[in-house]
């Protein structure tokens, strides 16, 4: 337990006692000791919340809420499906949250990262992801903005247990994960595992279903992937875990309007943000229809509010037919990449289908996270609960992914 909230639990005892919320139900030598204000040796599971309210039943009282600042009638004050139990005292089957940087008052996203042989992730890469994650336009019920990822790279897959092909994916995969997961963490943590490759194919990287539980990343057999590379196909398989499709709300892919890495167009590469070159970011924007019978480079994307002129106007290195244009998203926008603006209206196909398609208005995927891992995250907290919000546990089931972007596709960039 950190000092913080050490310090907090000693407050709360010792108001508790002052308030008759079950203080007294502590032995002599321990009231003594905490209404001198020293935090207490062993950790308490709240007994000073023992027939004190607690109003949405997650363990803590009331008034230890309002000492931590939490909701006390929620009982996932920050949304995140941690409870705030859990978050804020850390006695979560033998795991401490608090411990590894768990705050009830700011979304977290945890994640257990295994690796094969010569696959350990290096920090460099996963601090592009950890960053694009705390840049997150996403509001706290602390004031700050952003998401804390924590990734916790736990063990290399020792040689007698790699499979160089995970075929089939997950019954191969959950034969690792039961020996090198650790039981207590599922009901927080999400479980990645960098391999070589899976189903015999060249893919990037499968999410177990959308949202999820589980994700590989399969670049290991792949010569010559980059830092920029490696990171973008975290973060795009991440996405898929946390509730993104490679169209936002479908599963339609390079829908121009839909400025996300889940975007193929984007996953290796980022994009250009404030002036920043290859930021990884998934759509912080929201983006009218755009119709490809009618691609006008003058005027470019036209915002939906709450996104303006302004916003679009932020975000460059776009793609288009695996090219990066010139221009922003905003305006003069060289979607052919001919190097002119052109005046004249024109049409292009974008996805590549053959047919005269018109995309409907994307999604700020900030806004539309799901953190419930396919109904296995937050489940085994107590308190919290099991409505997802959503009338099946995954938007697109395991057995429906399809693998994600290829090597060659890459390749032909």
């Amino acid at each position: 337990m950190s000092k913080l909230h050490q310090t907090l639990l000693t407050a709360s005892v010792a108001l508790l006692g002052l308030n008759g919320c079950g203080g007294a139900d502590l032995p002599e030598a321990e009231q003594a000791i905490t209404q001198q204000g020293m935090a207490l040796a062993i950790p308490l599971p709240i007994p000073a919340c023992a027939g004190a309210l607690d109003s949405d039943g997650d363990g803590v009282c009331n008034l230890v809420e309002t000492l931590l600042g939490t909701n006390p009638n929620n009982p996932d004050t920050d949304g995140d499906r941690l409870n705030d139990y859990a978050e804020s005292f850390g006695f979560g089957g033998g795991l401490d949250l608090t411990a590894l940087g768990a705050n009830a008052r700011r979304k977290d996203i945890f994640i257990e990262a295994d690796y094969f042989p010569g696959q350990q992730p290096t920090q460099a890469m996963l601090n592009r992801v950890i960053t694009a994650f705390a840049n997150a336009p996403v509001s706290n019920p602390d004031g700050s903005t952003g998401i804390t990822l924590h990734v916790v790279v736990d063990q290399q897959i020792a040689a007698a247990d790699v499979d160089l092909d995970l075929n089939p994916v997950w019954t191969d995969f959950d034969v690792i994960k039961g020996k090198y997961f650790a039981a207590n963490r599922a009901p927080y943590f999400h479980y990645m595992l960098f391999a070589h490759r899976y189903a015999g194919g060249n893919s990037s990287g499968i999410s177990r279903g959308i949202p999820a539980h589980d994700f590989v990343v399969t670049l290991g057999f792949a010569a010559g992937i980059t830092e920029l590379q490696l990171a973008g196909t975290v973060m795009h398989e991440l996405g898929h875990n946390i509730g993104l499709r490679h169209g936002g709300t479908d599963d339609a892919n390079y829908k121009p309007n839909y400025l996300s890495i889940m975007n193929y167009e984007y996953q290796f590469y980022g994009f250009g943000i404030g002036g920043l070159n290859n930021v990884l970011d998934y759509s912080r924007v929201q983006v009218a229809s755009f119709n490809e019978q009618n691609v006008n480079e003058v005027s470019g994307f036209a915002p939906v509010a709450p996104t303006t002129e302004a916003d679009l106007a932020k975000i460059s290195g776009l793609r288009f037919n695996d090219v990066q244009v010139v221009g922003n998203a905003s305006t003069n926008t060289d979607f052919n990449a001919n190097g002119s603006i052109q005046a004249t209206a024109y049409a292009r196909d974008f996805n590549r289908n053959g047919f005269a398609d018109v995309y409907p208005a994307s999604q700020n995927d900030w806004t539309a996270l799901a953190y419930d891992g396919g109904g296995q995250i937050g489940f085994a907290t107590s308190g919290l609960t099991q409505d997802l919000g959503r009338q099946d546990l995954f938007l697109v089931a395991p057995e429906k992914m399809e693998p994600c972007l290829t090597v060659e596709a890459r390749d032909a960039r």
